[in-house]
């Protein structure tokens, strides 16, 4: 008996990392992502052209646009926010220094004290990381 107990909560514990476990997203990923999120949210061509050079007004399409990409990465939960272990896993791939990595997005991903809608709250999140670390998503978004 306790063996089956011991053999059955290992099998649990396999699951559950192996639920934890993040699947990189390539080029084609983000641009399906950007063409489904794109047409979902009645982007415009002068929104599209915006976000070409990394401008991403403050705005309801804007917001909801940014939530379905990090929603089909797998980067945001409406209620738990930023999956912070999935950020930089996307974001420092090829990175030796993970950690501070890490402590960038930590800075950005807040607990929404605020009581946001969950679109502000991506939005909020994206922008903050965006103004540190615009090198480092240009780069990301180049070698995707």
């Amino acid at each position: 008996m306790k063996n089956a107990v011991a053999i059955l909560l290992c099998a649990v514990i396999g699951l559950a990392s192996a639920a934890d476990e993040y699947k990189l997203r390539t080029a084609e990923d983000l641009q399906k992502a950007r063409k489904e999120c794109g047409e979902t949210n009645k982007v415009t061509e002068a929104l599209v052209a915006k976000y070409k050079t990394f401008e991403y007004p403050d705005d309801e399409i804007t917001r909801s646009y940014i939530q379905c990409i990090f929603h089909k990465f797998d980067l945001f939960d409406d209620v738990k926010g930023f999956k912070i272990d999935h950020l930089v896993a996307q974001l420092g791939q090829g990175k030796e220094d993970k950690a501070a990595l890490k402590s960038d997005i930590e800075k950005c991903a807040d607990k929404n004290e605020q009581k946001s809608s969950a679109n502000a709250w991506a939005y909020r999140g994206f922008k903050c990381f965006l103004g540190k670390n615009l090198p480092l998503v240009q780069a990301a978004v180049q070698k995707n």
